[in-house]
């Protein structure tokens, strides 16, 4: 049996230059009863940004249901989420 840890599959939501607007994104799926968390990731050139996803998932296929309910929210349908399976990012 795997571990829950292994390699957790996430779907990330969107990326975001604003803590606002990330947490606006946050509170849109939290009303669809989708809990997300922020993760903060600095590029090469040094800029800050706002990550949403929701997960961790034990199975690519359970972060692929979640991928296609999130598309249907409006805020999030011209968004291009996608699954990922970092454990530490």
């Amino acid at each position: 049996m795997a571990s829950l840890y292994s390699t957790p599959f996430r779907v990330q939501v969107t990326s975001l230059k604003s803590k606002k607007s990330a947490e606006n994104a946050r509170e849109v799926l939290d009303e669809n009863k989708i809990t997300a968390d922020i993760f903060t990731y600095k590029d090469k050139k040094d800029q800050l940004f706002y990550r949403v996803r929701v997960g961790p998932y034990t199975t690519k296929s359970e972060a692929e249901y979640w991928q296609s309910k999130i598309a249907k929210i409006d805020t999030f349908a011209s968004s291009s989420s996608y699954i990922t399976s970092t454990t530490l990012d």
